[in-house]
């Protein structure tokens, strides 16, 4: 089911990725909303990063065979204690090739579907991911997908439809 739904949630914002062009990508929407471009780089990079770095325990795509090919132009933030005063920064400076951005993307999206499509229903409550990060302890792994993957490609996939609107474009795709 979680499988499923993740799926769902990729389909989704890719549909709300379309007609997102270069131009709309970039474009500083005003205000504390944050670019199209570097939204849709946040919910990649984090769903590789928690996925497949902390529910896997592998090394994140981005860090291995994708590292010289993501397409843009600084790294992602990491996710620590200084995350929002480097993302508001990362944010300014961000520049992306957007269809070789979206290469990577479909890369994530297959291994992480394809290791919860692996997952047993006593796996999604009996592993544990470590969010001793951001001071949460351990959570299940069911749990970690449905709120911290899923809930965050929701919620993000919301803001570029919105961001879209604001620039007269139809967001989601439905």
């Amino acid at each position: 089911m979680l499988a499923d739904a993740l799926k769902s949630a990729h389909e989704t914002l890719e549909g709300t990725m379309q007609g997102v062009t270069d131009e709309v990508a970039h474009k500083q929407p005003g205000g504390k909303a944050v670019p199209i471009g570097a939204v849709y780089v946040h919910a990649i990079v984090s769903e590789d990063i928690m996925m497949v770095g902390w529910a896997m325990k592998e090394k994140p795509l981005l860090e291995g065979e994708w590292a010289q090919k993501l397409g843009i132009s600084h790294p992602h933030p990491a996710m620590d204690q200084d995350w929002e005063k480097n993302f508001i920064e990362w944010i300014r400076v961000l520049k992306m090739d957007l269809p070789k951005f979206q290469e990577y993307a479909k890369a994530v999206y297959k291994k992480t579907e394809a290791y919860l499509a692996s997952l047993t229903d006593a796996d999604l409550y009996e592993k544990k991911v470590d969010l001793s990060i951001w001071e949460l302890g351990e959570w299940t792994l069911g749990r970690f997908v449905l709120r911290m993957v899923i809930g965050h490609l929701d919620n993000l996939t919301g803001e570029i439809s919105a961001v879209k609107g604001v620039q007269g474009l139809k967001g989601y795709p439905f």
